[in-house]
Parts: structure tokens; C-alpha cells; sequence
């Protein structure tokens, strides 16, 4: 089962009853809320292979499906009904239905909405789009992304409102804006592609010159692509102008080089790489001056290293936004996250990982050893694009097994005769 771990909110569960549990018989305290208390009322239903299109494809229905194989003799059944039955009791009330799918038992289903053999995840439905959750097992957490989750697959900027949070997003997500006509084909297709994206990638649209201007668009028809801590940005070819198109193209390049890991996007991040892709972990306390100095040395990385886009990512984590995992990653790498910022070529699964000797860079004075800083860090970076540096490093140093001894001479064995 894919490792999840509840952060945020504290919360502890109380086992009544025995072996299996109902949900009546279910205690949920939550930590820092005094007041917040589960009121003991099952709000789930539990969907197979039978009723879930016609459940969740509904009209005007707003689904909430919870696909997982934890039994009921499962240590971690007490936890996750906890954070699913609070979820419900808050989202129920604003018009979600929740559900709940055993990829066990429901093998069919699971291949047809994608989800992975083992995997425990949260699909949204609504308005017949398909959002899948990311973040940490939190209540606060899931409860906060389902109600920032948009109307529309596609912002349409018409205002400074709509401007100011196309711009609050740089370096959070990868963004996509395109400028057409209003009511237009093309835009039509952009915004059926951009349904395949929601909870991924955010989708903005302008219909009119002023507001083109302000974003940078020159020309109908014109799409570009924003990814985070890159200056400049992708243009989508002119001859994109299909559903399709659109789709391929942003599959093909929506992997920045570097984004920054943060509660939402937890699972969509910290994952095994792809087998051509390396991964690097970059702990940045900001709020040091290391920290700073650091983080600015690597959006030069990025930027300059955008090429690299789907082979490269760079993780960007602040310590202070994960107090609870501190312990864990020191523990997993074997290092001093406290100490000031680390950066390593690691392997997840495997718990392994190579960490860049920081004392290389001089975080002191960054200004004035900028060009040497980023020449180091830039050279052991080419080191691991070419496979100077590589974690199957250590297995190439292992000696090979001795050949087994030769036979004996003298008389034969039967199996040789």
C-alpha cells in the first residue's frame, strides 16, 4: 500500500469496539479544535462496479470517492474512517455526496477510473470532470482544496481580481493562458482540454485585447505555458487548436524543472521518479539567510536548466512548512535538515541518497560569489544528467561473486556420466 501519513491537524482515534468496527462505534478527536467533533453518523455509501456511473455521473451530482483496498482488520481502518467521516460531515452539507470503492474486490472499476494495483487515492466528480486529491491525509487540508476547487475548468480574466490570481500563482503551479476570440471554437476546445487537468494544472483564458496586454498575449489563437521558477515561458504551436492538441502538447511539456512541495500537491510530488527522470530533494529554510541565498541559486538552476524539463526535478521543500516530517527525512538520509539547507540526488524507496557538499558555495556572501556558486552547483548538476554521479554508484562498487570452484578430478559423478 502506498505510504500515507496524516499531517496538519493531530488527530487520535479511539477503538471501542473490536476487530470490525463500525462508524458508530467510531471516536475522532482532533487536536487544536476543541469544538470540532465527529458526530458518530456514517455518511458514506460504498460503490461497485454496477452503480458508480450512474451514481457519480449524475446530473448535477458533486461526488466524492475514496478508492482504497484497508480492510477491516487494517491498522490504519480507524485513521483513514476518521479522516473521511469528518470530510463528510463538513462537505455533505455543501451538496457533496462521499463514496467509498474496494480496489480489491472491485478490480474492473479500478483499471477504468486508473488507479494503481496497492493504491489508496480521493477522486472529485463534478459537472462531469474527474479531480484527483494529492495532498496530505489531513481533514483541514482536504477540506480547504475541496472548497478552492473552480467552478469552470478555465478562468476567464475579465478583471483585476481574476489578473491578480493568475499572478499569485507564479512559481506555485504550472499555469496555461491562451487569448481568443469569445465563444469561439478554439476556445471551446481549450476548455475541454483543461478538464483533464483540474487539480493539476491551472487554466486561464483572456477574450479581449486590454486584458491580452496585460498578460503578455500578442495574438489570437496565441497559448503559452507557464512553469514554476522558469522566466521564460512555452508557446504552444499555431496549429494547435483541437482538444487533442492542446491535451498532447501539455502532456508533453507540463513537468517543471523545479516546484516546491507543499500540502496539496504531497503525493503528486513525493513519488518514485520515472525510470529516464532524477530526483533532487532541496531543503531551503527561507527564512535564514543560507536559506535565501540558496533558494536564489536555485531558481537560477531551474531557469537554466529548463531543458532538462521531465528528466530533472528539483524539490523544493521548506522544513518549516513540514515540522512533522523533520525527523522522519533525517532519519530516511542521514542528515541534518536543522543545520542549515541540503540538497541530494535520492532515491525515495530506497531511502538513499547523494548530498551535495554545501560548504562548495559560499551562502555568506551570494552576491558576490554568485558566478562561482553557480558554477559549482550547475557542474555537479551536469554530473547527474550524464550519469557521472548515480545512486547505482554503490552497486557497480560491489565485487562480483568468485566462479564456483572447478570439479574435483578423478571419478565421475553418475550425472556426469
Amino acid at each position: 500500500m502506498i505510504w500515507r501519513r496524516l499531517l496538519g491537524v493531530a488527530l487520535l482515534v479511539t477503538a471501542v469496539a473490536s476487530a470490525a468496527q463500525k462508524t458508530d462505534d467510531l471516536e475522532c478527536m482532533f487536536l487544536g479544535y476543541p469544538d470540532l467533533e465527529y458526530d458518530g453518523f456514517d455518511r458514506t455509501e460504498v460503490l461497485t462496479e454496477k452503480n458508480f456511473n450512474k451514481t457519480v455521473f449524475a446530473e448535477d451530482a458533486k461526488s466524492v470517492v475514496f478508492f482504497n483496498d484497508v480492510e477491516e482488520d487494517d491498522p490504519e481502518l480507524d485513521q483513514y474512517e476518521c479522516f473521511m467521516q469528518l470530510s463528510a460531515q463538513i462537505m455533505t452539507k455543501r451538496g457533496f455526496n462521499f463514496f467509498t470503492v474496494n480496489t480489491t474486490k472491485e478490480q474492473r472499476l479500478r483499471k477504468q477510473e486508473e488507479v494503481e494495483k496497492g493504491e489508496d487515492t480521493i477522486h472529485v466528480y463534478k459537472d462531469g470532470f474527474k479531480i484527483e486529491y494529492n495532498g496530505v491525509r489531513d481533514p483541514e487540508t482536504f477540506v480547504g482544496w475541496m472548497m478552492d476547487i473552480p467552478d469552470d475548468p478555465v478562468t476567464i480574466i475579465n478583471d483585476e481580481h481574476d489578473l491578480e490570481e493568475f499572478e499569485d500563482l507564479d512559481d506555485e503551479v504550472v499555469r496555461i493562458i491562451g487569448y481568443f476570440e469569445p465563444g469561439s471554437a478554439a476556445l471551446k476546445e481549450f476548455e475541454e482540454a483543461a478538464e483533464d487537468f483540474m487539480g493539476e494544472i491551472e487554466f486561464f483564458a483572456v477574450v479581449t485585447s486590454k486584458w491580452a496586454r496585460k498578460v503578455g498575449l500578442k495574438r489570437i489563437g496565441e497559448v503559452q505555458m507557464l512553469r514554476p521558477f522558469e522566466e521564460d515561458p512555452l508557446f504552444a504551436p499555431t496549429s494547435a487548436d483541437t482538444e487533442e492538441e492542446f491535451e498532447d502538447w501539455v502532456e508533453k511539456h507540463k513537468e517543471p524543472v523545479m516546484q516546491k512541495l507543499t500540502l496539496e500537491n504531497y503525493f503528486n510530488v513525493w513519488r518514485d521518479p520515472e525510470e529516464d527522470e532524477r530526483m533532487i530533494l532541496a531543503f531551503v529554510d527561507e527564512e535564514t539567510r543560507e536559506g535565501r541565498a540558496m533558494k536564489k541559486l536555485l531558481d537560477k538552476i531551474a531557469d537554466e536548466n529548463s531543458e532538462h524539463a521531465g528528466t530533472l526535478e528539483i524539490v523544493l521543500i521548506d522544513p518549516d512548512e513540514f515540522p512533522l516530517m523533520v525527523d522522519v527525512w533525517e532519519d530516511m538520509f542521514g542528515i541534518d535538515i536543522e543545520e542549515g539547507p541540503q540538497i541530494g540526488l535520492v532515491d525515495i524507496s530506497e531511502k538513499e541518497g547523494i548530498w551535495f557538499d554545501i560548504s562548495q558555495v559560499n551562502l555568506d556572501d551570494p552576491k558576490k560569489h554568485s558566478d562561482s556558486n553557480f558554477e559549482v552547483l550547475q557542474t555537479w548538476i551536469d554530473q547527474i544528467m550524464s550519469g557521472s554521479i548515480s545512486l547505482d554508484d554503490d552497486d557497480d562498487d560491489e565485487p562480483e561473486p568468485s566462479p564456483p570452484p572447478p570439479p574435483a578430478k578423478g571419478k565421475k559423478n553418475k550425472k556426469e556420466l
